[in-house]
């Protein structure tokens, strides 16, 4: 039954995209986001130290699964799967979550960063667009094609959100931090969501139009928050 859930874990973490997935799952979106978010905290609460540093160091996926074997837990998910089941969650949900359980862990207690100063964080590189296919192309060159072109597309649109859920936490420390203190879909949520709305806006490019849904938006700004409180730490500490 455990390794039934491991390679669940698995699943979610391999791959790239920004949600969650119900699809060949037993449980709605807001069960899985819940059921992450749980997992997450029982990963937190056994192996603090290295979630503290994936995070930090802002790794990719397939890193994370290699560099940080320990973060993939079977007795975690066997726990918040307790009533049976298969599940599927995908993506950058699991680094969100991680982000949203430290920061309750760590920071909750903390007033919101001064961060005046903090130089913008590291991203991780794009990689190159895949250039067009000629047109007597094979189909098995297409299909990479399109497999490499929708690899691209989602490392375009993290590296977007990143910068976004950066500027939102730079423009307003402390309702980022209102809002990671809520319970996911709850009417807090909701609440700190509306207080955010001036800096999503400011943050917003001109001419461009958000597509993601509260659960990136809330990943996010976990994420951004976690990393930039330690930055703000590490220069106040700094001789």
């Amino acid at each position: 039954m455990a390794g039934r859930y491991v390679i669940a874990a698995l699943m979610f973490l391999a791959s790239a995209s920004a949600g969650a997935q119900s699809e060949d799952s037993d449980f709605s979106t807001k069960e899985i986001r819940a059921i992450t978010y749980g997992y997450a905290k029982c990963i937190v609460g056994r192996h603090a130290t290295k979630a503290s540093q994936a995070l930090i160091e802002n790794v990719d996926n397939s890193v994370l699964l290699r560099r940080y074997p320990m973060l993939i837990d079977g007795q975690c998910l066997v726990n918040e799967l307790a009533g049976g089941g298969t599940m599927k969650f995908t993506g950058d949900l699991y680094r969100y979550a991680l982000a949203d359980a430290l920061v309750k862990r760590e920071l909750a207690a903390a007033p919101a960063p001064v961060l005046d100063g903090v130089p913008r964080l590291e991203a991780r590189s794009l990689p190159e667009r895949p250039q067009p296919l000629a047109p007597d192309a094979k189909k098995s060159a297409r299909r990479k094609h399109d497999a490499a072109l929708k690899s691209f597309d989602r490392a375009a649109a993290y590296h977007f959100l990143g910068g976004y859920g950066e500027c939102v936490v730079r423009v307003d420390p402390a309702g980022a931090k209102s809002l990671l203190l809520t319970k996911p879909d709850s009417t807090e949520e909701s609440a700190s969501f509306s207080s955010l709305r001036p800096a999503f806006s400011t943050c917003l490019p001109e001419g461009k139009t958000l597509q993601f849904g509260r659960v990136a938006l809330r990943g996010t700004i976990a994420v951004n928050y976690y990393r930039l409180a330690h930055a703000a730490r590490n220069r106040a500490m700094a001789p």
